[in-house]
């Protein structure tokens, strides 16, 4: 734990540059700022730290026990994706955490903090497998939408996917597997690659795996994985024919359907027709206005 990090030019530079060395690491953290102090506390409001996954704290945000204090609720919000307003209250003999916005520290001091957390992730992650037009309309179209894309394939050239990290193989260093990330495999029929590519992402943390392969190729896939000792929980993890159906017939329309799926699954979309979600406002509409004329004397 540093010196804090509050408000004047210097700290806030140290902080700013922090939070830009662990983005460009891409790791995950939560920004904790304290953002009102009441009665007596060691914490200064505009003081700032980050909170790692592992527990460590950097920055000054009142000492060991507010900062062991926020660890839980931290890591809970690091979960969610949503920052959360916690109020320390320096009383009580014990930690204990009140309600989900209320912890009491244990502490005798008296005193009230309010620390706002907000949870930071690195770019969500495809990587691509496979050189065709589909992997680089999926390239373009991933981009745009804020994703990181590394294409992985011997024949890609960097040329033929601008933006994007080209890599010859998965034996290269530097291809991020974590839950932020999406791999697609496009291989359009090598079965053999698909199954070498799986067995070495399946076991990884990644969120979903979209293969893109027609029913009868993608069961030949999995059965494949299962007698090589693939578990099942890890074959759930495989989304196959990948995509939002589309009725697509080009490679771009195919690329569109394979990433609104991605989207989907990131974002916990059902992939259903907006009106069939929300509402059917014209089908509502036109009801109302046929049983207004069968209503009125012709």
């Amino acid at each position: 734990m540093g010196g804090g990090y509050r408000f004047d030019e210097e700290s806030l530079r140290e902080f700013v540059d922090m939070v830009s060395r662990l983005m460009e690491e891409e790791r995950e953290f939560v920004i904790a700022t304290v953002v009102s102090v009441r009665g007596s506390a060691a914490a200064r409001v505009g003081s700032k730290g980050v909170i790692l996954p592992d527990g460590t704290v950097k920055g000054w945000l009142g000492g060991w026990c507010s900062e062991n204090a926020l660890l839980t609720v931290a890591l809970s919000a690091l979960k969610e994706g949503r920052p959360k307003l916690v109020k320390l209250v320096m009383s009580g003999e014990t930690l204990k955490q009140v309600s989900e916005d209320v912890i009491e520290v244990g502490t005798p001091c008296g005193g009230e903090v309010l620390v706002y957390l907000e949870p930071a992730y690195p770019k969500p992650h495809i990587p691509i497998f496979g050189h065709n037009e589909v992997t680089k309309t999926l390239s373009r179209l991933a981009q745009l939408l804020g994703f990181k894309v590394t294409v992985v394939d011997a024949a890609a050239r960097p040329e033929d996917y601008p933006g994007a990290r080209v890599l010859p193989s998965l034996d290269e260093a530097g291809v991020r597997l974590d839950r932020h990330t999406y791999p697609v495999l496009a291989t359009m029929g090598r079965t053999d690659v698909d199954v070498e590519i799986l067995l070495r992402i399946l076991g990884k943390p990644v969120a979903r795996v979209f293969l893109v392969a027609s029913v009868n190729r993608a069961e030949e896939v999995l059965r494949r994985l299962a007698r090589k000792g693939v578990p099942p929980e890890h074959l759930e993890k495989i989304e196959s024919p990948a995509g939002i159906d589309l009725g697509a017939s080009t490679p771009e329309e195919l690329a569109l359907s394979v990433l609104a799926g991605v989207v989907a699954a990131r974002r916990g979309g059902s992939g259903r027709p907006m009106r069939e979600v929300k509402g059917d406002p014209v089908a509502k509409v036109v009801r109302e206005l046929r049983k207004k004329a069968e209503a009125t004397p012709s």
